[in-house]
């Protein structure tokens, strides 16, 4: 069992969209997976809710969790990743702290930037790495976190999730063959775990 944090201390980074993308690629792989939705916003439950509802449930379980409740809810599967909320330290600090690893997704825009530093400073005793999301190739806004990232010698994925309009459209359904790039994280993150 291995225990995945999903966290970055500013909301609307890619966290949600990260653990339900990430989820499907683990479980194409054969994994069993847990998505825990530690963000009382309760978005990656209602995703899961609506593609239900829509007659096509995710292949993972999607379950509430809070800061008391995840060291019970990361033995249920082989990967259990933790949807944290953005800025609720509490909640933050009890998932890194079961957590095996850190995933810290973050757009290339200023204060994105600065609260990720913010969460590289929380959870720096799991070897945090960045997931840069949302990325248009070519950009300034990019060369500027890639850049940021080499200077401080902060350890990224080598997959980046590039700007889609198809994972912005994808919130309530059940996702297609096509995950834009999370296969190549999962792999990768497969290899980081020795799994």
């Amino acid at each position: 069992m291995t225990t995945i944090a999903i966290c970055n201390l500013k909301g609307g980074t890619g966290k949600t969209t990260t653990a339900i993308f990430l989820a499907y690629a683990l479980t194409r792989t054969g994994d069993t997976v847990t998505v825990v939705d530690a963000d009382p916003q309760g978005s990656a439950t209602e995703w899961a809710a609506r593609a239900e509802d829509k007659g096509t449930p995710f292949p993972f379980t999607v379950e509430p969790g809070n800061a008391r409740s995840l060291a019970r809810s990361a033995a249920k599967a082989e990967w259990t990743l933790i949807d944290c909320p953005p800025g609720t330290a509490q909640i933050i600090d009890a998932a890194v702290a079961i957590a095996d690893h850190v995933i810290i997704p973050t757009r290339p825009s200023g204060i994105e930037i600065d609260r990720m530093w913010e969460a590289l400073d929380l959870s720096a005793q799991k070897n945090p790495k960045i997931l840069m999301t949302s990325i248009i190739c070519g950009t300034k806004s990019l060369n500027s976190l890639q850049n940021a990232l080499q200077a401080e010698e902060v350890d990224t994925y080598g997959s980046a999730i590039r700007q889609r309009e198809a994972i912005k459209n994808s919130f309530g359904y059940p996702l297609e063959d096509d995950l834009y790039g999370y296969e190549a994280v999962a792999k990768e993150l497969k290899a980081i775990t020795g799994k």
